[in-house]
């Protein structure tokens, strides 16, 4: 994991669902004090709560992130159904149109390369989005507290939302041009497209710099 500044992690802290379920639960302690429940100790009783609700939000929504390359065309679209549908609670309305317009491109081309003995590079480069690009994407994207994802500038003053519509997007049109490059089979613009995709997704993580 690459290095982040101690700002940066104290804000990722301050924001995380676990702070904030602690914070809400810790509240109980002061709560009990002046009611008359409880009296010595109440300090001891308010950090065992903020820990209890540190540890039962902690876990961020899971997305995978590794799956076997030996998938059946059914297998990957299923796996990416799967994907599109975990996604989708985290996603504004735009970046789900763009998810599902991956979504169509590799259902229309996938099974054309599948059955094509020559169809090696441009099925190399779906499968890597559905397998690694697109999941590792939405897996950091979704690790981030949800009030950071679109509160905390990145990279030239956008956000994390700003910067996953940016990538969807970019994703959603390299999956037409391999459509596109197929039907016409221009194998040396699925060269380029494999390229392009490699070089962009090589470091999914948000917050790298």
């Amino acid at each position: 994991m690459p290095h982040r500044p101690f700002k940066l992690r104290a804000l990722l802290f301050l924001y995380s669902n676990g702070n904030l379920a602690g914070c809400a639960l810790a509240l109980l302690g002061p709560a009990l004090l002046f009611a008359g429940v409880i009296d010595q100790g109440w300090l001891l009783i308010t950090a065992g709560l903020y820990g209890a609700g540190w540890l039962m939000a902690r876990r961020s929504p899971e997305l995978e992130r590794h799956i076997a390359d030996s998938l059946t065309n059914e297998e990957t679209l299923a796996h990416l159904d799967t994907l599109v549908a975990s996604a989708t609670p985290h996603l504004t309305q735009d970046m789900r149109g763009r998810l599902q317009s991956i979504r169509d491109s590799v259902a229309e081309v996938l099974p054309r390369l599948v059955s094509q003995p020559n169809g090696g590079d441009a099925l190399f480069t779906v499968r890597e989005t559905v397998l690694r690009y697109l999941p590792e994407t939405l897996a950091n994207y979704v690790a981030l507290p949800a009030a950071f994802r679109v509160s905390h500038q990145l990279q030239s003053g956008r956000t994390a939302r700003d910067l996953l519509a940016e990538q969807l997007d970019m994703l959603a049109g390299q999956m037409r041009e391999v459509v596109a490059n197929v039907a016409a089979s221009d194998a040396q613009a699925l060269v380029a497209n494999g390229q392009f995709l490699r070089a962009r997704f090589q470091q999914p993580d948000f917050l790298a710099r």
